[in-house]
């Protein structure tokens, strides 16, 4: 259900500032509580994935509210293609079809047919709504449309013909979504062998170092070597994400929920194995 709808600007705001202030707000009681010590680390990874849960979780939703809405418009470019072919004027076949259920682009459907209702210029009202929507292959489809009604045809093979090219595109998306699936395995297994493998640094060959250094004890303490590793454990945990999301879903954005997730995962390894 959270894929019905899209988040307002002023929203997204308010829950990014909400979400800074609660990573600031842990941070705080973080250095309080233990100080600067490999413990507060802990504390601004923990910070981290709290900030970043809330925006990850819009971006995550709105991406499923948009494949949704490409899903339908192929159908929907199909219905109006039959109410255009039995008489009805663009319009009214807008307005008809906006009394239907597409998902959640129904609502901007209605958008769209209220504006023309009112006035506005078709081809603004369809630009519109495709800003609103936000989709690239919205975007290509609005286009398309707007160019061919340009030059003058047969508006119900204009939307037949959109409405293939759409479903084509649909199909290739979701088939490069699937082939590219593992490839999100493969990062996240990455990450967990590369924190598997500080933590066997710092538990073998770190500890010996101290020993063999005997009274002088190393040149830089093990409470500085956890931090230092906690540091590139968590470079690691948010370039792969956002990698992760750029490559099965060509946004870096769309990486933001596997960040989160690999930034929380890797703050609850360390304190077990690192504390």
């Amino acid at each position: 259900m959270r894929f019905e709808k899209r988040y307002s600007k002023g929203a997204k705001l308010a829950v990014c500032i909400l979400s800074a202030i609660v990573g600031v707000i842990t941070i705080f009681i973080g250095y309080l509580l233990v100080g600067l010590s490999y413990k507060f680390r802990l504390c601004i990874g923990l910070a981290i994935a709290l900030s970043l849960l809330a925006p990850s979780l819009i971006v995550y939703w709105e991406d499923g509210w948009r494949k949704k809405i490409e899903d339908a418009l192929p159908k929907l470019l199909d219905d109006l293609a039959d109410c255009h072919e039995v008489g009805m004027p663009l319009f009214q076949a807008l307005e008809t079809c906006s009394k239907r259920n597409y998902g959640p682009i129904t609502e901007e459907l209605k958008k769209l047919a209220a504006k023309i209702s009112f006035g506005v210029n078709f081809e603004k009202a369809f630009m519109d709504f495709s800003g609103r929507i936000g989709s690239d292959l919205l975007s290509r489809v609005t286009t398309i449309i707007i160019e061919a009604m340009r030059a003058g045809g047969d508006i119900k093979a204009i939307f037949r013909s959109t409405a293939k090219f759409v479903r084509e595109m649909v199909i290739l998306r979701n088939e490069r979504e699937s082939r590219l699936r593992p490839h999100l395995i493969i990062v996240y297994i990455t990450v967990l062998v590369f924190i598997a493998v500080m933590v066997l640094l710092y538990n073998s060959i770190f500890t010996m170092i101290k020993t063999s250094f005997g009274f002088f004890g190393p040149p830089i303490s093990l409470e500085e070597f956890k931090a230092l590793f906690f540091d590139l454990v968590m470079m690691e945990s948010i370039f792969s994400g956002l990698i992760a999301g750029k490559i099965t879903q060509g946004r870096i954005l769309a990486g933001l929920i596997h960040s989160t997730v690999l930034i929380f995962v890797a703050t609850i390894i360390l304190a077990f194995y690192l504390f």
